[in-house]
């Protein structure tokens, strides 16, 4: 008999992504990660499924990425952690050793073949420069020099002058060769088919303040002069030349410093020369890559757009309407077609040189799959990576499409209780963050672990949401808990037309942005009987000055600290109402969280149990960012869900649960259908 699904189930799931299809497309190499719980550490390695769907290990390591097949078919080149460093690796696709390449680095984040497979481009991090360094580190004492902003992210910490730069290594020889230097960090770099040029994005000479801002640049291998094709007009990422060397594709937009979703990543497309930039994707009216939020994988890291043979079109998925596909765009301009659609996430893709695509996605049952879609279209599941899955109870969730108060149409979905034991059961509003991510058809872990406790979950997106277009994703500018708010409720509204809910014990819940707004609806709403707000953003004012991105909130409030001291973004802030705030909030965060300091949660917890609120308590994690509910500790992610879901049931009182005592630690004990824990 099928068993409902469990916090601890997280520690079963195996993840898969970054699919590379060999040339010949006989088979796809992929990284495949899983969660080692006595290490309380996400482990990875490379494996190999051909396409009859034999799969198999084929590197050996714990920390093995970047899969990345030879052009020639002969090898494969990875990065791995050894010996307290990431190393470049070569391994002969016939097998054997793998061969280490160039040094160690505290990081390598991006790897590319040459051509001709003789050489391989990757991006590392590069010794420290004191003379354009913004930051430098007293490595005996700790203590920093910092010289301008920003000078911290929630990626990399408190950044000590260490700058991620562009290398070049023979595939048989051990050094490597710096090719750029200076205060910026070089993005993913691509190859001009002849391989004598490098095309990669930096933000270079951009004012302090400017964070978005990227321009494309092209580096020549033999010389290492590069030279800059844009201009500074908006955020640009992910170049790929096309086939003839005539033309370079990449992600962004011309819309200025604003890398946060109100505009819409657009398929851009410019001469190998330089000159103006194109768009192919800007009458489509929606975001290319991905921005559908989940609780299994972190970041949005789409993969580079691909030129088919021939160059008459190029590969790159787009987020619509809750789904992400692959489309193909012309090159001309002239229109776009659907490549692998549905109801999905498609999260990663490759071709290979006979036409053939794999793909990794997810949909709202399954955590995610390898897939291969040959040329003429036929596709088929090549992993089953979670069979266990068919032991447990997962929930479709119901598509509905509510209106706001102006009639807009929404999107949301309605996932029911995975066991019903009674006719009203409560409902769980959730707000996702961004605030222009987007909730839609990928696997979340968190809703069907409440669904299994028995509450139902409605999940949505309100205006600000991205997918459907700029306009609505614009639509919250400097009215954040005005119109989000009211569309938010809208979506519970929907939600509970839907079918029969308890309106008395209905809760809401969100992070980061879905933190602001549930703390904001529990000031200015009596509708919700308990809460939970996540790494949340709760007072503006210290949000502005403590965030590593805090002037990328100024932007979206449209109220800058410095025109009226503050006072705008005071009265705009969850702690303005916070005295309103009557029923149970669980606040959640981590203490290295740089995107929303821990000070949001501290400020809120503490307000409100001086003022008496004792239902309101606080469960903060140690070691882990903002990213906590996708890639902190495994552990900790754990005890996460278990705070969520033993919140609601001692406050909601699903029928058949019972509630752990009131004490401390009680909300991360086990569940029930958990194990019990030594």
């Amino acid at each position: 008999m099928a068993s409902p699904l469990v916090p601890s189930d997280l520690l079963r799931i195996v993840l898969v992504s970054d699919p590379q299809i060999a040339p010949d497309g006989a088979a796809v190499y992929y990284r495949r990660t899983w969660q080692d719980a006595e290490a309380d550490e996400a482990r990875g390695a490379i494996h190999r499924i051909d396409r009859n769907g034999s799969d198999r290990p084929f590197t050996r390591g714990k920390s093995d990425r970047l899969p990345r097949v030879a052009p020639d078919g002969s090898a494969l080149a990875f990065v791995a952690d050894r010996d307290d460093a990431a190393r470049l690796f070569v391994l002969p696709l016939t097998g054997g050793e793998a061969i280490p390449l160039a040094t160690g680095y505290g990081k390598i984040t991006a790897l590319a073949w040459s051509p001709d497979s003789q050489q391989l481009a990757f991006v590392a991090t590069a010794e420290h420069d004191p003379a354009s360094a913004r930051a430098y580190l007293d490595e005996k004492s700790g203590a920093r020099h910092i010289r301008m902003l920003p000078f911290k992210s929630d990626s990399d910490g408190i950044l000590d002058g260490v700058r991620k730069h562009l290398f070049v290594v023979d595939a048989a020889g051990p050094e490597a060769r710096r090719l750029t230097t200076g205060d910026f960090d070089v993005n993913a770099p691509a190859w001009s088919p002849d391989g004598t040029r490098l095309a990669f994005t930096a933000r270079i000479d951009a004012p302090e303040e400017a964070t978005a801002i990227a321009d494309l640049c092209v580096v020549d291998v033999a010389s290492g002069a590069f030279t800059r094709l844009t201009q500074s007009t908006g955020p640009l990422s992910a170049p790929a030349f096309s086939r003839d060397g005539r033309e370079i594709a990449v992600i962004g937009h011309e819309h200025g410093d604003d890398g946060g979703g109100r505009f819409d990543e657009e398929l851009l497309v410019i001469s190998a020369q330089g000159g103006a930039l194109r768009s192919l994707s800007a009458g489509l009216g929606r975001t290319v890559g991905d921005c559908l939020a989940g609780d299994l994988r972190s970041g949005h890291n789409s993969s580079a757009p691909t030129w088919t043979a021939g160059d008459r079109e190029i590969l790159m998925t787009v987020c619509d309407d809750g789904a992400t596909t692959l489309r193909a765009f012309a090159r001309d301009g002239s229109g776009t077609r659907v490549v692998c659609g549905g109801e999905r996430q498609i999260f990663g893709f490759s071709l290979a040189g006979d036409g053939s695509i794999a793909i990794a996605f997810s949909t709202p049952t399954v955590p995610n799959e390898i897939a291969l879609v040959e040329p003429y279209g036929a596709e088929r599941v090549l992993t089953q990576t979670n069979p266990w899955l068919a032991e447990k109870i997962v929930v479709a969730p119901q598509r509905y499409r509510p209106r706001a108060a102006d009639g807009t149409v929404l999107d949301a979905w309605l996932i029911a209780p995975a066991q019903p034991r009674e006719a009203r059961p409560p409902l769980v509003l959730e707000v996702h963050g961004g605030p222009h991510g987007a909730y839609g058809a990928t696997f979340f872990l968190e809703f069907q672990v409440l669904a299994a406790q028995g509450c139902a979950v409605a999940y949505g997106n309100p205006r600000g949401s991205q997918s459907y277009g700029h306009a609505y994703a614009d639509a919250i500018l400097g009215d954040w808990g005005g119109i989000d708010a009211a569309d938010v409720l809208s979506i519970l509204d929907g939600a509970l037309a839907q079918g029969t809910f308890d309106t008395t014990r209905i809760g809401a819940a969100g992070g980061s942005y879905g933190g602001f707004m549930t703390s904001w609806l529990l000031g200015h709403s009596d509708r919700f009987a308990a809460g939970v707000s996540m790494r949340a953003v709760n007072d503006f004012v210290s949000m502005v000055g403590a965030s590593d991105l805090g002037w990328f909130l100024e932007r979206e409030l449209d109220a800058r600290f410095a025109d009226d001291a503050g006072q705008r973004l005071f009265d705009g802030s969850p702690m303005r109402a916070a005295r309103a705030i009557a029923v149970p909030l669980l606040v959640e965060h981590s203490e290295r969280d740089f995107r929303c300091p821990i000070d949001q949660a501290e400020q809120l917890f503490t307000i409100l149990r001086r003022m008496g609120r004792l239902s309101t308590e606080f469960v903060r994690f140690a070691d882990t960012g903002h990213e906590l509910s996708r890639s902190g500790k495994p552990r900790s992610r754990v005890l996460r869900l278990r705070a969520i879901a033993h919140w609601f049931i001692r406050h909601l009182h699903p029928l058949g649960v019972t509630a752990e005592p009131d004490e401390a630690g009680a909300l991360f004990r086990p569940l029930p259908g958990e194990p019990a824990e030594a």
